[in-house]
Order: C-alpha cells, then structure tokens, then sequence
C-alpha cells in the first residue's frame, strides 16, 4: 500500500496531521513560486533566492566570510555524507565541512522532498530532465550520460521522471552553490527521495545501488574518487510552529532538543554503517505503520536511510570494506552568529527566510562517509 507525503511549506515547515492532497500543482504554477525561473527543459532556474545564494557576487561574498576549511584524514576514501540545506547564514558553516570534502568530478544528490503529498507520492524515486542547474558561477551540468544509464537499469517501478517536482522542492539547490564553489566542474545527478516504508527503502536501495554499481563498472570509475554520494538533510526543527516542542520553549529546551539530536547523531550515524541502524533510525523518526507520521521532524528521516543503505550495499558490490561515518559538525540556527554579509549582498536578496528563537529554531549537522585507511 501505499501512503502521501506531508505537505511542508517552503520556508516555514508546517508538521501538521496529514489531510488528504490536492489536484498536484502544474509546471506553470510552480514556476511562478520559483525566485528564478528554469530556461524552460534546459537550466533549472532557482525555488529559494532568499536562504541561498544565486548570484556570483553573493556566493563570493558568502564563501569570504566563511572562510577555509581545510580536510583532515580522519576519514580515507571519502564516498560521500551528508548535508544541511538550511539557510546558508545559518548551516554555510556547517555545510561547508563536507562540500568542501567532496571532490569527485560527479556527485549523485538525494534530496528531501518535501512537497511528496503534492503529488501524493510514495516509494518512487524522483530524477530530472535538465540539462544544468543554476549556480553563482553559471549553470552546473547533469551527468545526462550517467543519469540515464540509471534510470535505463532500474526497474520501471522504482522511479518517475518530473522537472515540475524537481522545480517545486529547495533541499538540492541549496547545496549546489556549495559543490560549485569546491569544483567549478562538478557534475550532478539530482534526486529526490519521497515517503518510504522499510521495505519500499529496502528494495530501493538494492535497485539503485544496483544500478549505480553497474554504472562504475562500465565507466572503470571508483567510488569515492570518480563519484560520490551526498545526502540532504536538516535536523531537528523545534517549536509550536512545527507542533514539536516536548521540552517546552526555554533555554533547558533548547539543551535537551539539541543533546537529544547529538544522541541521536551518536548512536545511528556514527561508526560502522549497519542495516539495522537505519532500520531503527526510521523506526525512531516515523511511524513505521504509517510513514507520513512523523514522530521526531527531521527532514531527512527518508533520505538520510536509504542514502545510508545504497552507499552501504554499493560498498559491498564493490568489493570494498564497510563504510564508516564520523560526525563533522552540529550546529542550530540559534548557535549562530548568524554570518555577517555585506550590505549590499542583503541588499542583492540573500537572507533569512525564517526566524530564529526559543520557539523556532532547526538543527543541522554534516557526516561524511568513507573508509578508514
């Protein structure tokens, strides 16, 4: 059977109980949500030019105040992690822990969807059609050749192909900027990952770890070097907006949620990758008989497993050692300070497209995931 997906607001999460969707919105519609309109089926344009970067001068301005990051061995053999996709003046730093960590010429991105109950849509993973996508430093291509070996090897079952879902869904652009900045010749295959129950993640993840190891062996690439994995996710969103506040909304709350995220962080997504890990991961984020229910509003409570289970099962079709993932780093947008920019970046339009207190406020973190030498 299967279930829709909650409907999430663009910049303000909205957790409230599932209701049944829609007639799903059509490509005219959601351009016109979007801050930059795609050049029609050739360049996705831009959802989010508020949180995230969309010009060269911002990003430069951006990455100045960020300042470098210099990677540290702790993890050989990078094969990808994950990723924030928060405002960039709140998580920037936080993202750029992995991006920066990213080197392969291709990146595979899996993306929340978060607009899934749109078109109520469950166990099907979502690609594009694009050429590129936007980025500060012009368009960042798709990976066409790879994309459709892909979707050529996976069953017909197992996927759908639409640039309005793509256009409608922020959790990828965010972090292209970021790829961009690392590599000006970063490739990318974009993809976004709706509700999924255990199994659906299950077979899935052995369908595209399937398609994606078929994929290295035609090419002669290598894991880690050729093409890595990232996967989008925020953390944590706390507060009576997003009906989750089981501490309260004062100070003792904010420790608690966030000591309860790094415990969270700890037991399921540092070590060894493992099956039942993620199993319980999702067990611990959703309810497992009905899946749309959340019970702890991470954004990444599908994506983050199923990235998880692909890059472990890819691993052993590759003959590799099991992964290992080690936390970079966790921050909130009220750990702040909030990045300090220009004025006039604010005044191009990079922002703020929430606010951050006691009773609002998101976590995110950044994993990277590889072999220890």
């Amino acid at each position: 059977m299967r279930f829709s997906a909650i409907l999430v607001s663009l910049f303000l999460f909205s957790f409230a109980s599932w209701a049944a969707p829609q007639a799903p919105p059509k490509r005219l519609e959601v351009e016109a949500l979007m801050g930059l309109q795609s050049e029609g089926d050739l360049v996705r344009g831009q959802l989010d030019t508020v949180g995230f970067v969309r010009t060269r001068t911002q990003a430069e301005d951006l990455f100045a105040r960020l300042g470098d990051i210099t990677p540290d061995a702790g993890t050989g053999n990078l094969l990808g992690g994950i990723c924030p996709h928060d405002d960039h003046l709140y998580s920037g730093r936080v993202m750029m822990e992995l991006t920066e960590r990213i080197t392969a010429s291709r990146v595979i991105l899996l993306g929340v969807f978060h607009k899934a109950r749109l078109w109520n849509l469950e166990g099907k993973l979502v690609f594009d059609q694009f050429q590129a996508w936007h980025g500060p430093w012009g368009p960042v291509p798709v990976d066409e050749a790879s994309r459709s070996f892909l979707v050529e090897n996976l069953p017909e079952e197992d996927f759908l192909i639409s640039n309005t879902m793509h256009c409608r869904e922020h959790s990828i652009e965010g972090i292209v900027p970021f790829l961009q900045h690392r590599n000006r010749d970063v490739q990318i295959i974009p993809v976004l990952v709706p509700y999924l129950n255990w199994l659906e993640l299950t077979q899935l993840s052995d369908d595209f770890s399937d398609a994606i190891d078929a994929l290295l062996r035609r090419q002669g690439w290598k894991l880690g070097e050729d093409l890595q994995i990232v996967i989008s996710s925020d953390a944590i969103h706390y507060g009576p907006d997003f009906d989750h506040a089981p501490f309260g909304t004062g100070i003792e709350a904010y420790r608690r949620a966030v000591e309860r995220d790094r415990d969270m962080i700890g037991q399921y997504l540092v070590g060894p990758l493992s099956s039942d890990s993620q199993h319980g991961l999702l067990s611990l984020l959703v309810d497992e008989a009905y899946p749309q229910t959340y019970r702890i509003p991470w954004c990444g409570r599908f994506s983050i497993p199923f990235g998880i289970e692909v890059l472990r099962k890819l691993s052993e079709k590759q003959g590799l050692q099991t992964p290992t993932a080690r936390l970079l780093r966790y921050g909130t947008s009220l750990e702040g300070p909030e990045l300090e920019i220009s004025d006039a970046t604010r005044k191009a339009g990079l922002g703020l497209t929430a606010p951050s207190n006691l009773h609002h406020w998101v976590g995110f973190f950044s994993v990277a995931i590889g072999q220890v030498r």
